[in-house]
């Protein structure tokens, strides 16, 4: 089970990393920069930011539990294992999800400010 759970996690992780650009990143523009932009870029990051606090820990207790359940089905020690990498994936699935709805509303936030953000 271990063999194949750490397997499993090492891929969901990869997978969780891919395509996720940061709120931090630089916007891409399809046109002009307008007056406000810099004010209303401000505001938006700082209101994405916000977006998802507490998800990372709920997906990291979520994938703990699941983990641990299926370690369970052969052993307590597999248990444990099953736990920890568990948390460790739903955390990082967690974090990756986060990044990219804040990365959305960051985006959405400019776009309904007028200024030409692209996705």
């Amino acid at each position: 089970m271990t063999g194949k759970f750490l397997t499993l996690t090492a891929s969901m992780l990869l997978l969780a990393a891919c395509d996720t650009v940061p709120v931090d990143a630089p916007l891409q523009l399809n046109g002009a920069v307008g007056a406000s932009f810099d004010s209303d870029e401000a505001q938006c990051r700082s209101q994405a930011r916000q977006v998802g606090r507490d998800h990372t820990q709920k997906s990291a207790a979520l994938g703990g539990v699941g983990g641990a359940l299926v370690g369970a089905t052969e052993n307590r020690d597999k248990a444990a294992v099953g736990l920890v990498l568990g948390a460790v994936t739903g955390a990082a699935i967690g974090d990756a999800q986060v990044k990219q709805a804040q990365r959305d509303y960051l985006v959405r936030c400019m776009q309904q400010a007028g200024h030409p953000v692209v996705a």
